[in-house]
């Protein structure tokens, strides 16, 4: 069974999702072929009549030479009336998708992007009807699942992590720093509330303790307010960090936070961030959203519902001077459960013969 799979971007999720696992398979002997944007194979041609409405998909412009043909959260008209067709030429069609895009926040930045209103031919609209389309779908949580995969048709394939990151180490801090890092990662663009749900669990906790830093992977624009910070507070930030060394400097730090308010958004989200944390060695603490608590329930990460508990929950890792043996505790038990995308790999592949066979059978 030959795949080919686009994935739709070359950032984290489409490496996690899509790059990683593809690479591994390859590696262990499956004939996947990855096929990414910035190369011209990664481009699917179609072949164009033009109507009232404008330029409209007739055929596929060019042969894709696979059994199995994966797409990554196909937002675009164009592409998604290409699916037809691609089932026409005899290729089964796989969507594989990892955020609910129905339900995002409308001050998410993303929210404008995908809305129906902003682009007729680019939208969630589209990636509902691909998903319907599809013969099967890929997704990372079982409320995805629900969402876009009530036909029946799909695999829940949980994410995971590259086996590299248990190797990650922390880089010795400078003679006579004495702080503690207690970070954060990601943009308040994409994540509007939920920096929030902590209160001022974090401030007091920094208040309690003035070793705390507070650090963020990002810009850290607007990251203040958002915290409970004061402005003036010297926000300690790394500015934006391509994936290779966006991990590095989670790594560097003591105590990971992933608060997450509760909406259906984030109720459908992954464990990823978290699980990130824990294969560097660094313990975390997460709102208690549905995943957190699965994780949790593996013995991975430290939850917490209200400021209060962020605030203890904070100065319990760092009083008891745990934080490090918890760090090692969740990194050992990621590699003791095989949460890593080359002992996982197979999953993809799995959920892809069913899809394969679906089609034989139909």
């Amino acid at each position: 069974m030959r795949v080919a799979v686009y994935p739709a971007d070359e950032g984290g999720c489409g490496h996690y999702r899509l790059i990683w696992p593809a690479t591994a398979l390859r590696d262990q002997g499956h004939d996947v072929d990855l096929r990414l944007g910035s190369e011209s194979k990664g481009q699917i041609h179609a072949l164009y009549q033009h109507t009232e409405e404008g330029p409209r998909v007739m055929a596929l412009g060019t042969p894709i030479d696979a059994d199995v043909v994966v797409l990554q959260r196909p937002l675009d008209r164009d592409l998604v009336d290409l699916i037809p067709h691609i089932q026409k030429s005899g290729s089964v069609v796989v969507v594989e998708i990892d955020d609910d895009f129905r339900s995002l926040s409308a001050r998410n930045i993303a929210w404008k992007a995908a809305h129906p209103r902003t682009d007729p031919n680019k939208n969630w609209l589209h990636l509902d009807r691909a998903c319907e389309l599809a013969d099967w779908v890929t997704c990372s949580t079982p409320a995805l699942a629900n969402r876009y995969g009530k036909h029946g048709r799909v695999s829940v394939i949980p994410n995971y992590v590259p086996e590299r990151y248990l190797k990650e180490e922390r880089i010795p801090k400078d003679c006579g720093d004495d702080n503690v890092y207690v970070g954060w990662t990601g943009s308040v663009n994409t994540h509007p509330d939920d920096l929030q749900v902590m209160g001022d669990g974090l401030r007091r906790a920094m208040r309690k303790d003035p070793r705390i830093k507070f650090a963020v992977v990002g810009s850290g624009l607007g990251v203040n307010k958002k915290a409970g910070l004061p402005l003036s507070y010297p926000l300690q930030v790394t500015g934006w960090l391509p994936i290779d060394r966006f991990t590095t400097a989670m790594a560097q730090f003591d105590v990971g936070l992933v608060p997450l308010e509760p909406s259906p958004f984030n109720n459908a989200k992954s464990w990823l961030k978290g699980l990130e944390f824990a294969a560097l060695g660094v313990p975390f603490i997460a709102s208690p959203v549905e995943q957190y608590r699965a994780l949790a329930d593996m013995g991975i990460g430290t939850l917490a519902e209200n400021p209060h508990d962020w605030r203890h929950r904070i100065l319990g890792l760092l009083h008891s001077g745990s934080a490090a043996e918890q760090g090692a505790l969740f990194r050992e038990r990621v590699d003791k459960q095989d949460l890593l995308i080359e002992r996982r790999a197979v999953e993809w592949w799995y959920a892809w013969i069913q899809a394969h066979m679906s089609r034989l059978t139909a």
